[in-house]
């Protein structure tokens, strides 16, 4: 990793740590590039202004979750060809998050929040969702006939279980199992 791409990390880690502990409210120019050791005209030089960073923040976030769903799913290819049920589990395990054990679910929570007041962050949310479905219609796809299908179940089921899954009455396990039987039922 360059310098430059080290100090664009250290900025969205800032970044995401403040949104994910003090809120979208809390959210500053000059508190990010405090809290990445930055003068706030050097956050400037990356990142004109607060909704550029916001982007720039989604596009981070978006990113390592496929990273992390692809790294997962290689090593379980690795291993043998897994069956369908196999490969929904894993991938369900990971897109199953609760918002409050996570610091990036909490902050990917605050700039949803943010995007429904700001056009500009609502086309790019949207943009990245569109691009992340496709991205798991083409990864489910090796795995069924239906991608189109189970991502139009699995994505909204992954976004809201960030919010409630804490309160419903079936643990992680459990609705892992639902939700395999039912898409295998698509």
């Amino acid at each position: 990793m360059d310098k430059k791409e080290e100090r664009l990390n250290q900025i969205l880690l800032a970044t995401i740590n403040i949104l994910s502990k003090e809120g979208a409210d809390q959210l500053s120019m000059r508190k990010v590039a405090k809290a990445a050791n930055l003068s706030l005209s050097n956050l400037q030089y990356y990142y004109r202004d607060r909704n550029l960073l916001l982007i720039a923040t989604v596009q981070h976030y978006f990113q390592s979750c496929k990273e992390e769903v692809t790294h997962t799913l290689d090593l379980l290819k690795g291993e043998n060809t897994p069956s369908t049920e196999v490969f929904l589990e894993k991938l369900l395990n990971l897109l199953l998050l609760n918002g409050k054990s996570n610091n990036q679910m909490m902050m990917f929570q605050e700039i949803w929040a943010l995007s429904s007041r700001n056009k500009e962050l609502q086309e790019a949310v949207e943009t990245y969702y569109k691009n992340y479905c496709l991205w798991m219609i083409d990864l489910i796809a090796t795995f069924s006939k239906k991608p189109e299908e189970i991502v139009s179940i699995l994505v909204p089921y992954a976004e809201g279980y960030g919010i409630v899954g804490t309160v419903l009455p079936l643990n992680k396990k459990s609705i892992i199992q639902l939700l395999v039987k039912l898409v295998l039922q698509v």
